[in-house]
Parts: structure tokens; sequence; C-alpha cells
């Protein structure tokens, strides 16, 4: 683990967006992430497993063994296409269970449960605001079997979903682990559960309400966006300036809110979609492409309707970035001011502190997504180095935008 971590961070330290095969450099990185059978891999050799490493099968009975001996009846589906297929893991409810029966099998503890679901599934950990992977917590917390936990959960009434509104009485996920870890008995558990059912309708609180903080830090007239957009077009008239949408903004972060000399986007999208771009993008990874922050899923998590884990995540780090380097260039607007390691590390623990305190795993560059942040906060000029690489992204499938345009107009690379 150590030394494929290792690997990614120094490739952040040595690619530069002023490199002559910067694009290269980029479809190197992409292709040097592990697939899911890959960390699988490493996992089940930490955990004992002493044959060939290329014999597919003799990996599914090792994992199928594990199973047997911890009482586990329901073997995942396509686990030998965990290693053939490059198939994940999905972020779904039905899915996630899969990850916690594997964490029962190889007798993991909470915080090697923890591990295992960011640096192996690329996912977050328990979810306590889903009262199965709670009782999963308190099971794996408390060395319960998982039928001992599926007992519990078959005990507990399915909550109704419902969209989170912030404005109510809301039970926050550390509130709920906090509770959880107070108790000493199912019974207590359970009546925990049936006490606050309706609170158990909706998940992800903390982060919607930091996604709600950040963006009201970003929009209207004295926000974030605002107040850059005065500086990149301070060439422009008053008269010509007009309140920001949502795409609009959403453009300006991502750095493809320009104009031509004529006032004209520099940039084309249809449908005020960027799946075009990122589709099938040699220099962008599929996880980091699949929940791609968009304009559509920043306006549901702000009227609070469910969206997958993976979206929210990825549209905090995100907005947590774009927050700070913009405070950062409106603070030191001197273009001869760069950044330094200190102003990073800031915005690193900043970044993760919104993750962990929504119970999300901190930044890690083994992650596709992660890596282009990691990656951009590190370099002299942040939010810039992010932005390039965006254009980079719409450069290498600009063809697949057109004829939105007519030919001649389309940006040069």
């Amino acid at each position: 683990m150590g030394t494929y971590t290792e690997q990614l961070d120094h490739i952040i330290e040595t690619i530069s967006p002023e490199d002559d095969n910067y694009t290269e450099e980029l479809m190197a990185v992409m292709a040097s992430f592990r697939e899911f059978g890959e960390a699988l891999d490493a996992f089940i050799v930490d955990k004992g497993y002493k044959g060939d490493i290329t014999d597919v099968k003799a990996k599914v009975a090792f994992i199928k063994s594990k199973f047997d001996q911890a009482g586990i009846q329901e073997y995942p589906r396509n686990m030998k296409k965990w290693f053939t297929d490059q198939v994940r893991i999905k972020d779904r409810q039905k899915d996630r269970r899969t990850i916690f029966q594997l964490c029962f099998a190889f007798e993991l503890d909470v915080q090697e449960s923890e591990a295992f679901c960011q640096k192996v599934c690329l996912q977050r950990g328990f979810d306590c605001h889903m009262i199965e992977e709670a009782v999963f917590y308190y099971a794996i917390k408390h060395h319960l079997s998982y039928n001992e936990a599926m007992d519990i959960i078959h005990q507990v009434p399915k909550p109704d979903q419902q969209p989170l509104n912030l404005k109510g009485d809301v039970l926050f996920t550390q509130t709920i682990t906090k509770e959880i870890d107070r108790f000493q008995s199912s019974e207590e558990l359970i009546a925990f559960f049936i006490d606050n059912l309706d609170q158990f309708g909706y998940n992800n609180a903390t982060a919607y309400r930091t996604i709600h903080h950040l963006w009201d830090t970003i929009q209207g007239p004295q926000g974030l966006a605002n107040k850059e957009r005065e500086i990149l077009f301070a060439q422009d008239k008053p008269k010509e300036a007009k309140k920001l949408s949502t795409w609009d903004i959403y453009m300006q972060i991502l750095g493809f809110y320009e104009f031509d000399d004529d006032h004209s986007p520099l940039f084309a999208f249809q449908d005020r979609s960027l799946k075009p771009i990122l589709k099938n993008n040699a220099l962008l990874h599929p996880l980091a492409e699949d929940c791609f922050p968009d304009r559509q899923g920043l306006e549901h998590i702000l009227r609070g309707a469910h969206k997958s884990n993976e979206l929210v995540r990825k549209t905090m780090i995100l907005l947590a970035f774009y927050v700070y380097w913009t405070k950062w260039c409106l603070k030191n607007r001197d273009a001869t001011i760069i950044t330094n390691a200190e102003d990073c590390q800031r915005c690193y623990y900043e970044m993760n502190h919104y993750l962990v305190e929504a119970g999300y795993p901190a930044l890690y560059a083994g992650n596709p997504y992660d890596w282009i942040f990691l990656y951009a906060m590190q370099d002299d000029y942040p939010l810039d180095t992010f932005r390039y690489f965006m254009k980079e992204l719409y450069v290498h499938n600009q063809n697949l935008l057109y004829p939105l345009a007519d030919a001649s107009e389309k940006p040069e690379a």
C-alpha cells in the first residue's frame, strides 16, 4: 500500500502544465491507478493468501473459505469478475453490504474496516445514518458475527426515505455514532433506532450542511465567484455585469467561463453538460469521471434531494478547493506572489476537516479524483493548475462537442 501511494505522491511533485509532454504525462498517471482486483490482491495477501496471485479460481476460493469460516452463507456476486473484468463493488446500498460482508469475513476491526472501504473499495466507511451500516458498525465494534448483525437489522422497521430539510430537526451522523458508542446491548441499539426512525430516512446531513455553507460563500453579489469575476473580467463595463447562474458559477470554478473579444464563449457545451468532455477521456480515469460534480447534482443537493455518496463527496471536494484558493488569490493579488508548502498544507487540512467531519475518508492519492486536487494544490498556482487540467480534458475531447458550433469557431488546442 505504501509503495503504491508513494509512487503517486512522487508523480504529483514531478509533472507540470508547462511540460512539453504534459498530455502524455497525464495519460501515464491515469494508467497507473490500481484496479479493484489489484487492490484486493494486496489485501488478501496481507490476510494470509499464499497461492499464485494470478490464479483467479484460487483467490475466489480463498475468499469463499473466509465467508464459510465466518458463517456467511451468501457469497458476493461476480467475485470472479473482480479479478478478470475490472468490476468494482458499486456505491449503492445493496452493493455496499458486500463490502461489510468482506469486513466480517476477514475479521476486520472498525479501523481496519474503514481503511478497507477507503483504500481498497475507494468508498466511504460506515454511514451510521443508514440503519444497516450503523448495525454493522456496532457489531464489528462489539465483535458480533455477521449473522448476529443481520438478526438485529431484521428487528428494526425500514424508515421511509425523505428529502433532507436542514431547517428542521436534524440528527447528524456524528451524534448517531456517539450514541451507538454508548450502547452495551443490542436492545439499546434497537430501541434507539425505533425511537428515532423518522431521522433515518435521509443521510449526509453534515455533508449537505457543509455544501450549503460553501455554496453560500461562493454565490451572491458578495460571494467569492463575483469577487473573483471582478478581477478576471476587470475590463468589463458595469452595464454588462449580470447575476451569475449556478451554471455560470460552475463554469467559472472549472475555468470555462471565458469569452472572446466579441464576448462569445470560448467553450461550448450542449445542454449545459460536461459529459461529452468527461466520457471516455484518456486524460481522466473512469473513477474520476463517475459522479463528477455537475450543475444538476449540485442543485439537487441544495434542495435536499437524496444523491449518491460519491457525488456528495466529490462536490464537497470541488467547492472546498475553490473556496480556499479563491480566498487566497483575493488576499494575495500581487501576481509575483506564489503559494508555498504551508498554504498547501492548510488547504489539505481544511478539505480533510470537511470530509472527515461529514463521515467521508480524507483525501487519498490512490483515488483518481482526489489525485487531481492533490496534484493541483502542490503547484505554485493551484487554481490555475486545476483549470488548466480541465481545459486539457476539453481540448482532448473537443471533437465530441462539435458540430455544436461551426468548425471555424473551435478553440485552438
